[in-house]
């Protein structure tokens, strides 16, 4: 029996159709922008429910993707800029591209709600943005982009595991920025 493939355009219409129905509820702050429906206990168990698959599948424990020394000393505007363009990323390179093999490996439940978590987070932080209230960061933006270029040195199939496995991380860096 085969799996169906599901296609690009669909897989945003599930995201926009489930982070409607979903995960309603409290309200967190990310600084001065409230963000609904973003529930870190669910992105906490989503992740908890696909962690041993995803980083048993890590073999290179050498390198480390999301380093602390980027939040050490961070303001909150820097904890506020890196956290919005990782969750960005995310969705646009590691979430689109892991879902054939997250469906391959049965993780896709806990992957999805992962995923439509953090569409709904990036949503309302676009729109806190627009109105100035996420101003940039270039202390921040700099560490970003050096978040990108050791994802870039891997090769595509590891970049995409080691991210995904390294999410405990971004969630814990999450909590401290929405608090």
């Amino acid at each position: 029996m085969q799996m169906a493939t599901i296609p690009p355009s669909l897989f945003l219409l599930i995201f926009l159709w489930s982070t409607e129905l979903g995960a309603e509820g409290q309200e967190v702050h990310f600084g001065p922008c409230l963000v609904q429906r973003a529930i870190l206990r669910d992105l906490w168990r989503a992740f908890q429910a696909m962690k041993n698959t995803v980083q048993a599948l890590d073999h290179d424990t050498d390198t480390r993707l999301l380093r602390q020394e980027f939040l050490r000393n961070a303001s909150r505007a820097e904890m506020y800029h890196l956290t919005n363009s990782l969750l960005d990323f995310y969705l646009g390179n590691i979430f689109s591209n892991y879902y054939p093999k997250a469906d391959r490996l049965g993780i896709l439940p806990p992957f999805t709600t992962l995923a439509n978590n953090f569409f709904a987070i990036v949503k309302k932080l676009k729109r806190c943005k627009e109105k100035g209230m996420l101003p940039s960061n270039e202390s921040a933006q700099r560490k970003f982009e050096l978040f990108q270029q050791e994802f870039t040195k891997l090769n595509p199939e590891v970049r995409l595991t080691k991210a995904l496995g390294e999410v405990d991380i971004l969630l814990t860096w999450m909590e401290k920025a929405f608090h």
